[in-house]
């Protein structure tokens, strides 16, 4: 239950509804308890000589009193259902952007499956809680409260009879709801692992296809859904036990009552209409004394799901945010600076990526980094807009140290093409509009243009409209490249990053690019990462990597004399392009 607690925020924001729905409460389950009493005195009236009137008047008040009762009830309902309603709905925005604000490292260890489940079927079960479940709660609470005072009023000696199965309620409500707990979180995490299973699957359908494992897919999603079904099935007999433990326990409540009852009527120290009164009040308390098992369930998932959300919301960004002046961002170029930088990934002290990098790029300059793979090219680009922190040194943007800039305003700066590209399920032109500051048609088929996509675009039967499917699967891997690099340059940042960004591309596509880049970005600092020295020997300047550190750096021209490490690389690709051209 103290997991429940993270919730006083988001309750605090609706008190209104809620302590109206409070009050609610109490007059819906007053009226309820009043409306018995005319009950008995309609039945009293057939001791004595009929009489319509008094008949009349004590149903027609039992039937006014029930009616006030369900018109509370209503707006009940109206207030504390609808606070859960708009509740969930904070708690699902707050949820999303949490995850947006999570840095990459959570998503290389935490499954998109998992996330959807939390934010999904953990809400629903939050979203119960704070509607059936409060409003259960509290109806349970007064009407048990009301109806024992009443029955008090009518024969304490009989409400004793009444209540000697609560004991035995109490102590089962506590052992079987921690069982009720444990099974539901088990539940929850078989739900998660399912929509894991599911959205890889469908997202990788095409491998499941290649390979001709539709049928192994089909068996490791049925043994899934088989677990799932038997903890659902485990925690539906221990609910239908409890129901009906309740419900027993209820009706043999009434067996002492009808006997002690029946017997004070024949000694004439009760009437008839009152022990009819008193038993209606033991029916009022079957549901409440039954929805206690119901309600006991739905803390327990709740209580489940909330320690499952807490786990993520508890995880913090491990990059600070900082407050600054944009302006002082200047508008065009963008001079990038490495002082002395280091990183490592979490527990990979003895091995870093990078060590001791120190370089300087001219704004507005062309600049690529090559090396072997694992040299640590990528690594040292991600740094840039923060998407992983330095260990140690420090990365400057004109003189200001990135780490003082606001998030937003850095990421505003840069446009980056990663190596996995990703589309999203819309058109071409709001794929590549996606990453523009404003609506802007022309803008959209300028960086088409740019990028080498246009004329691909126009062959489309929609054109730029043209629907794409699932991560642009009606794309090539070339065109999903050059849709990538469109949006980044639909971005207009002041610093380009194309982390092999066109190696889906053929030699001439990719020097028709970067010579459209050069003429047309002039001002913009490019940042390119490329195997391919046919693309990067007409950058200003080449910084070679090798374990994490440069090497070398200078123009072609100089780094071919030098005859070291990218003479090498050059050479090896000559001799690769000769042995092809011979084949």
């Amino acid at each position: 239950m103290k997991n429940l607690l993270s919730l006083k925020p988001y309750l605090s924001r609706y008190k209104k509804n809620l302590w109206s729905g409070f009050f609610f409460i109490i007059l819906t389950n007053l009226f309820a308890v009043i409306a018995p009493k005319y009950i008995g005195l309609a039945i009293n009236t057939m001791s004595r000589p009929f009489v319509l009137t008094e008949v009349l008047r004590d149903t027609g008040l039992y039937f006014l009193f029930a009616l006030l009762s369900g018109y509370f009830l209503f707006l009940v309902r109206q207030n504390i259902i609808v606070a859960s309603r708009h509740i969930e709905f904070d708690l699902k925005n707050d949820y999303y952007q949490h995850l947006q604000n999570l840095p990459r490292q959570f998503y290389n260890t935490t499954s998109t499956g998992e996330l959807i489940s939390r934010g999904t079927n953990d809400l629903n079960a939050i979203r119960e809680f704070l509607g059936p479940g409060i409003m259960y709660s509290l109806n349970t609470f007064f009407r048990l409260v009301f109806a024992l005072v009443a029955m008090v009023a009518i024969s304490p000696k009989l409400t004793l009879f009444a209540l000697l199965p609560a004991p035995i309620l109490s102590y089962s409500v506590y052992k079987i709801g921690s069982s009720m707990q444990k099974r539901s979180k088990s539940i929850q995490e078989s739900y998660a692992a399912i929509t894991n299973l599911v959205q890889e699957n469908l997202s990788g359908i095409r491998v499941v296809k290649s390979y001709t494992r539709e049928s192994f897919e089909i068996e490791r999603f049925a043994a899934l859904n088989r677990e799932y079904y038997r903890k659902n099935l485990s925690l539906g007999k221990l609910q239908a036990l409890f129901f009906a433990f309740l419900t027993s326990m209820t009706a043999f409540s009434l067996l002492p009552v009808v006997w002690v009852g029946g017997i004070n009527v024949i000694e004439g120290s009760m009437t008839v209409g009152g022990i009819a009164e008193f038993i209606v009040y033991v029916s009022m308390l079957s549901w409440p004394i039954i929805s206690i098992g119901w309600v006991t369930s739905i803390i327990q998932r709740a209580a489940s799901a909330q320690v499952r959300l807490n786990e993520i919301f508890s995880i913090q960004p491990n990059i600070s945010e900082h407050k600054r002046d944009s302006a002082e961002m200047n508008s065009f170029p963008a001079a990038l600076s490495f002082r002395n930088v280091r990183f490592y990934y979490p527990g990979q002290e003895k091995n870093p990526v990078l060590n001791n990098i120190t370089l300087d790029i001219a704004a507005g300059s062309k600049v690529a980094i090559v090396g072997a793979t694992g040299s640590g090219k990528t690594t040292l680009v991600n740094l840039i807009p923060r998407l992983y922190q330095p260990v140690e040194g420090s990365i400057l943007i004109d003189g200001l140290n990135i780490q003082s800039l606001p998030i937003t305003t850095l990421r505003e700066l840069v446009g980056f093409v990663p190596q996995v590209n990703f589309l999203f399920s819309d058109t071409i032109a709001r794929n590549i509009n996606w990453g523009s500051r404003d609506d802007d048609a022309e803008a959209v088929i300028e960086a088409s243009r740019i990028a080498m996509l246009h004329d691909d675009i126009k062959d489309f039967p929609d054109g730029f409209e043209t629907m794409l499917g699932e991560k642009g699967i009606n794309l090539s891997g070339g065109q999903k490249q050059r849709a990538c690099i469109a949006r980044a340059i639909a971005w207009k940042p002041r610093l380009l990053i194309l982390d092999d960004a066109l190696s889906a591309v053929d030699t001439d596509t990719e020097a028709r690019i970067f010579e459209a880049l050069l003429q047309k970005l002039p001002d913009t600092t490019i940042l390119l990462i490329s195997h391919r020295i046919s693309t990067v020997k007409n950058c200003d300047s080449i910084v070679v990597l090798k374990d994490g550190a440069i090497v070398e750096s200078g123009t072609h021209e100089k780094l071919l004399e030098q005859k070291h490490l990218y003479a090498e690389l050059y050479k090896q690709q000559l001799l690769e392009e000769e042995i092809l051209s011979i084949a």
